[in-house]
């Protein structure tokens, strides 16, 4: 398949498309410049704000502190 071909399909898919998710991800493959954006679901959204949360309240474990209870399972 030729690389107009190709275009030729891409495009028409895109015409299709109704997820924007995908288009997205599309439109993120595509770019060469500038920041990537993602997005994400309102219970994915959730989630980060909750972890955010829980960083700022000082509810986390640092790396050596999962090393050493790592060491202690050995």
């Amino acid at each position: 398949m030729s690389a107009d071909q190709l275009k030729a399909l891409v495009i028409e898919r895109l015409m299709y498309e109704s997820d924007e998710v995908k288009l997205m991800d599309v439109l993120n493959l595509l770019s060469e410049q500038g920041p990537r954006v993602v997005l994400v679901t309102p219970e994915q959204q959730a989630s980060i704000e909750e972890g955010l949360a829980d960083y700022k309240a000082g509810r986390y474990v640092t790396q050596e502190e999962l090393d050493k209870e790592d060491d202690g399972w050995l």
